[in-house]
């Protein structure tokens, strides 16, 4: 991605990227740690906190529980069908 989005809305990049396949948030991290790396938002522990807030919106949801590698309870995320429709206010080169 070579434009800088605010977080939560390279979060519904990244997802709307993804189609229709759920990521964890350690996956939707990584995608994104080359851009925001060493900002003060930017940690994995405050990823699901960005998450989270994004699916109070109705924009992506929690579609697969699992347990991670520390025995956690963590969701797999994926856009909706809402969400697909909010993609319009992302720059027209990061909409596809």
């Amino acid at each position: 991605m070579a434009i800088k989005l605010p977080l939560r809305f390279s979060i519904l990049y990244v997802l709307n990227k993804a189609g229709n396949q759920s990521l964890t948030t350690k996956e939707i991290y990584e995608q994104l740690s080359k851009e925001y790396e060493g900002e003060g938002q930017f940690s994995l522990d405050k990823m699901e906190n960005h998450l989270m807030a994004v699916k109070a919106t109705g924009i992506i949801e929690a579609r697969e529980a699992y347990f991670d590698e520390a025995g956690e309870a963590r969701y797999k995320y994926a856009i909706t069908d809402y969400g697909r429709t909010r993609t319009k206010y992302l720059p027209p080169e990061l909409q596809n």
